[in-house]
């Protein structure tokens, strides 16, 4: 007898769902690090900052690392607003990028994200004519190198973030809040969104400063997209699919620094396997990609925790400085009026009178939120004086030392002089030397004009306001 077994035909493969396309696992990627970042963002305007609030964007910022390491390997410290969280970001960027090129772009960075989404907008409202390419739009990109070189050679000069008044990712993630405070920033703003209407990823293309050096250091990166000859028809749908327009058809192994390995055109190429992204003998997978990237980020912070240098925000100060005694200097816009009147023994009435603020204002509320919550004309740098006064170490009045009618200087000039500025900076907004500064002060020429001026002021015995008197003597020329 014979027994005859019947199979069934085999079924004809199915469609991959789309959440599991290689496509969905990017953006899943990317929509991740951009809802943290939200979070992050909305939770600072909400409950502030301070080391009783919440870190700002600007504590995941990698290239805040980049601009404070000059600082940072020459003293130790950290340009103002910067906390060592974005150095350690930074530090572990830079590990990434040279074992898998320029990712961070493609597949974490929010901003990034945004452009691309806008992007998608911008297909279809500009269909064939969105991101058009040529000779003058690639040596466009170059501009971004230029802002680069700028950005680090003020900074680093200055001792001061000189990109922030104009950062359209800081602008973005204050959520709308602080347009008065740049306002510069939130125009480029408005120019980078629009433009990534008509150009993929507008500003990480023609801007991005933080993109410049990840393209320079990519090019070191092991992970390469690589083009296999044997199987390759010459159709350019990998180039025409590329966000910038790279010419894969010159190279088998794509070195390029606009690369940001979003890998569109692996995903696009007709031809199995002959695009892929390979280091030595591996071969990377979406997935494979993404787990490298998010979980080697995750991991050095994770160490960088774990040996405790994890800081994303401000410890509270101490209310005196290096000569041990109390100093006005210290008071940062996060305190409260409670925080000043125990830190420096200052009865909270006399804090009231002396500032000119009504009892309505709440002694606890962080004094750079009084202005906006109770609409009042009030600056937090004007608690340094009143304090100071209370303390008797306030000097003569800066107007006192000018002679009656003299108008030679800008009126209010030597007022927008403050702690917190570099006496580089100082001598660049007021144009007064720094060498005289220091001589008239009794400074050493040696002191580092990098730090904050109210970090070393206090300690000769001087405050701001000699500082001041000392700009109204040299435009009024009384030198």
């Amino acid at each position: 007898m014979i027994v005859r077994i019947e199979t069934a035909p085999p079924k004809k493969p199915g469609r991959q769902p789309w959440y599991r396309s290689p496509r969905a696992i990017r953006h899943a990627v990317m929509l991740f690090f951009f809802l943290f970042l939200l979070h992050v963002a909305y939770d600072h305007q909400v409950k502030g900052g301070g080391p009783r609030g919440t870190p700002s964007v600007e504590a995941y910022c990698p290239f805040g690392g980049v601009e404070s390491l000059y600082q940072f390997l020459t003293t130790g410290g950290y340009i103002r607003r910067i906390e060592p969280s974005a150095m350690i970001i930074a530090g572990a960027l830079l590990v990434l990028t040279l074992l898998f090129s320029r990712g961070f772009c493609g597949w974490i960075c929010p901003f990034g994200s945004i452009q691309e989404w806008l992007g998608l907008l911008g297909r279809k409202i500009f269909r064939k004519s969105y991101n058009p390419s040529g000779p003058w739009e690639r040596r466009l990109r170059y501009l971004k190198y230029v802002i680069l070189a700028v950005i680090i050679g003020f900074t680093w000069h200055l001792g001061t973030l000189v990109f922030r008044p104009y950062d359209p990712f800081l602008a973005f993630f204050h959520l709308g809040q602080g347009l008065d405070e740049m306002p510069y920033a939130y125009a480029v703003l408005g120019v980078v969104l629009l433009g990534s209407l008509k150009y993929e990823r507008f500003f990480c293309k023609y801007a991005c400063p933080l993109g410049a050096v990840i393209g320079i250091v990519g090019k070191l990166g092991l992970a390469k997209v690589v083009r296999s000859g044997d199987g390759c028809n010459g159709c350019n749908v990998c180039q025409k699919k590329c966000w910038a327009n790279i010419d894969f058809l010159s190279t088998n192994t794509v070195r390029d620094a606009e690369c940001n390995h979003c890998l569109d055109c692996v995903v696009h190429c007709p031809k199995p396997n002959v695009l892929s992204l390979k280091s030595a003998k591996w071969t990377f997978s979406h997935s494979a990609y993404a787990t490298a990237l998010v979980g080697g980020l995750a991991l050095m912070i994770g160490v960088s925790q774990l040996a405790g240098h994890w800081q994303t925000q401000p410890k509270m100060v101490s209310f005196t400085g290096n000569a041990g005694r109390l100093d006005p200097g210290q008071i940062r816009g996060w305190m409260s009026l409670n925080d000043l009147s125990g830190g420096y023994h200052i009865p909270l009435d006399q804090l009231y009178a002396a500032s000119g603020l009504p009892r309505t204002v709440k002694p606890d509320l962080r004094m750079n939120r009084i202005a906006q919550d109770y609409k009042l004309d009030f600056d937090p740098d004007k608690m340094r004086e009143v304090v100071a006064a209370a303390l008797g170490q306030e000097p003569p009045a800066a107007a006192a030392k000018r002679p009656a009618g003299q108008k030679d200087h800008k009126p209010g000039e030597e007022e927008q002089v403050k702690g917190f500025m570099t006496l580089n900076e100082v001598s660049l907004k007021t144009g007064v030397p720094k060498d005289y500064i220091l001589k008239r002060l009794g400074a050493p020429a040696s002191t580092d004009p990098r730090q904050p001026v109210r970090d070393w002021i206090h300690d000769r015995g001087k405050t701001i306001q000699d500082i001041r008197g000392i700009v109204l003597d040299y435009q009024a020329g009384r030198k």
